[in-house]
């Protein structure tokens, strides 16, 4: 190694053998929105499932991101989603811990800890093999085909074995380890990127007065801004709701909303310094964030900070190139696949870079956009399937298709891909699309013709 002074390029480590921990049909990497519903996909398929999580807990987004709130799967005329996708939001509501805020939407606001369980319970009951603390860290290649991936924890590094690898980790990480190409933003900066914001929740809320409309809450953050109070970089408020606690008393005068209102500005999600920043700086808005609350926003008087989330929450990295990109025009023009495995009707909503605001596009009523097959897909490598947000998308199309709600029947269809293919002793590429189609009519995610 050289002096530091004179500056370090590298250094190399002995080699050393990995010890493989075990072999599955089917390995699922990151148990977020995506992750955990295509191991549940996968296993009730008869596979053989590993998740790996690197936290303590699953729902990722949901749940270390504390975005506590999921949109609409109506598009006007139909409920959009079946299958397990369905039966986690219907499970999330029954356990007591969530409520629709519109029965025919199916429009959700839940407690994180609720979140937390019902991911936990369907996993297991599921018979899905689970490990958590676990980083994944490298691929494990044989030409272009993946057969399994490297682990770091505080069991040290080990190698796990699958005959199919889904990359749920919301940033393309196995996907790019195993050589697959990417875009990122508009030209591959953090420039481009979307802001990322740091969710919290307060509490002691009197939920009788916190106003209604947009347009009132936009009034209370210009005048907090006009007074020199205002110190976060976007001139709104993103999005809020009650949340309403398992087993807590249901007092409306004395309730809990999440604030979706931070916003750091050119954060690269697949950098750790950008990381860290993100941190740092949305935990320092914060405190400028609920003290303007209590001050300028009726019923938020008395309020306090119940908790934040463990983790900024990232809108958008890597887009992994898929066998096709799914654009822009696709989602508004409502675009029908033959391959098509997912149906999806959210407005697209790309933030501002400058963190000011966004702006919606919305679809035409009773229509829906379908993401096919081939986008979850890397060129060039085999054995492998991304999911959620990382799935092949222009930045536009990501704009809808990167909500939970979404990202979830993004992950049965390729949960059922990857024990379809396991089965076969086949690559997820040399499946008959129409045979996941099928499965996947048979159990309501996706709509019958």
């Amino acid at each position: 190694m050289k002096d530091l002074e004179k500056g370090v390029i590298a250094i190399t480590e002995e080699s050393k053998k990995t010890p493989v921990a075990g072999k599955y049909d089917v390995i699922v990497c990151g148990g977020g929105p995506s992750g955990f519903i295509a191991a549940i996909a996968s296993a009730r398929k008869g596979a053989k499932t590993l998740l790996i999580e690197r936290y303590g807990f699953l729902g990722g987004t949901a749940t270390a991101g504390m975005m506590v709130e999921f949109g609409s799967i109506y598009n006007g005329t139909d409920v959009l989603l079946g299958g397990v996708t369905h039966e986690f939001l219907h499970c999330l509501t029954e356990y007591g811990g969530a409520y629709r805020t519109n029965e025919k939407t199916h429009h959700t606001i839940f407690d994180p800890e609720s979140m937390i369980m019902v991911c936990q319970n369907m996993v297991l009951q599921s018979k899905v093999t689970v490990r958590l603390h676990t980083l994944i860290v490298s691929s494990i290649m044989e030409g272009n085909k993946i057969t399994g991936v490297i682990t770091e924890s505080k069991s040290g590094r080990e190698a796990f074995l699958g005959k199919v690898i889904i990359d749920a980790t919301g940033d393309g990480d196995v996907a790019v380890s195993a050589g697959a190409t990417y875009q990122m933003g508009i030209d591959n900066s953090s420039e481009d990127l979307q802001p990322v914001t740091l969710e919290v929740i307060l509490g002691n809320v009197d939920a009788t007065r916190v106003p209604q409309s947009y347009d009132e809450w936009l009034a209370n953050v210009t005048e907090a801004r006009k007074n020199g109070e205002w110190l976060i970089p976007t001139e709104r408020i993103f999005s809020w709701g009650r949340v309403k606690k398992r087993g807590a008393p249901d007092d409306p005068h004395r309730s809990f909303f999440f604030i979706n209102g931070t916003n750091v500005l050119n954060i690269n999600g697949c950098d750790t310094q950008d990381l860290t920043r993100a941190e740092i700086e949305s935990r320092n808005q914060v405190e400028c964030l609920v003290e303007c609350m209590r001050k300028y926003f009726p019923g938020f008087e008395e309020s306090y900070l119940d908790r934040t989330a463990a983790q900024a929450g990232i809108r958008e990295t890597r887009r992994i190139i898929g066998d096709y990109t799914l654009t822009r025009d696709d989602v508004l023009s409502a675009r029908h696949f033959s391959d098509g495995v997912v149906p999806a009707c959210n407005s697209i909503d790309v933030h501002d870079s400058e963190g000011k605001d966004f702006a919606h596009e919305y679809l035409s009523s009773g229509t829906y956009y379908e993401i096919p097959y081939r986008s979850f897909l890397p060129v060039g490598i085999e054995n492998l399937l991304v999911t959620g947000r990382s799935f092949s998308s222009d930045r536009f199309a990501l704009g809808s298709a990167r909500v939970m709600v979404v990202c979830m029947p993004m992950g049965a269809a390729c949960g059922i891909a990857a024990a379809l293919a396991s089965e076969k002793n086949s690559s997820p590429r040399r499946l008959n699309p129409e045979e996941v189609r099928i499965q996947l009519k048979k159990e309501g995610t996706i709509l019958s013709p």
